[in-house]
Formats: C-alpha cells, sequence, structure tokens
C-alpha cells in the first residue's frame, strides 16, 4: 500500500491539490491547513515558534492541555473533538498544509494518527 506524504500548498496560479497528490503517489489528499477544523489552533509567533506549535497540537490531541493553557478553551475542545471523530477520513490520503516540506507541521502529526488507526484496524 502506498504511503500518504504531507504536501505543501500553494497559491500559484493553477495549482490543483488533487492533480498534485495524485501525481505524486496517486492518492487523494486533504487540506489540513487553516482556515479550517483540520487546522492546527495555535499560531506561530503568538504562541511560539513552529516546533512548539506542533507540540502544542500533540499534546492537545492526546488529551494534555486542559484549562489555563489558551484563552479559547472551548474552540481546543472542538478541535479535539473533530480531530477525534474524523481522523478516519484522513486514512489511506496525502494531507497539504502551508508549511514548508522538511519544517515542522501539525499535518505530519495528522498522519501519524491517520497511520495508527490504520495499524489498530489491521490488527482487528
Amino acid at each position: 500500500m502506498t504511503k500518504p506524504v504531507r504536501i505543501q500548498l500553494s497559491r500559484r496560479k493553477g495549482f490543483d491539490l488533487q492533480a498534485q497528490s495524485k501525481s505524486i503517489n496517486g492518492l487523494e489528499a486533504v487540506h489540513v491547513g487553516r482556515p479550517g477544523p483540520w487546522g492546527n489552533p495555535f499560531v506561530v509567533s503568538k504562541h511560539g515558534d513552529a516546533a512548539y506549535c506542533v507540540d502544542l497540537y500533540k499534546a492537545l490531541l492526546a488529551g494534555l492541555l486542559h484549562v489555563g493553557a489558551d484563552p479559547d478553551v472551548e474552540a481546543l475542545q472542538r478541535t479535539r473533538r473533530f480531530i477525534a471523530e474524523n481522523a478516519g477520513e484522513l486514512r489511506g490520503k496525502n494531507v497539504a498544509c502551508w508549511c514548508r516540506p522538511g519544517a515542522p507541521c501539525h499535518a505530519d502529526v495528522l498522519l501519524e494518527v491517520a497511520d495508527r488507526l490504520q495499524c489498530e484496524e489491521a490488527r482487528r
């Protein structure tokens, strides 16, 4: 089976995410950048550098962030709930975000979550 990857989104005229994704490995892609429910609620420079924002995102999905971590706790809880309920939609698909290739990105976390789900299903 082809392993899903992270793709960088582009505002370049004529950019077609699905065509780009399929040319890479034949898989469809899901836009996981902001704005949207898959986007990382932690913003670089507002909450820290890119690596720290990805770490905060991992902690959020693991249930390790609690009241006081961010003023908009309800939004963080909605994000966590959305990912928990919808992560299956990412299985077998590439994910696309605005981050540069090689830079820390929450999309890599989403790939890990989807891969873990796929492994758990394969064991059943």
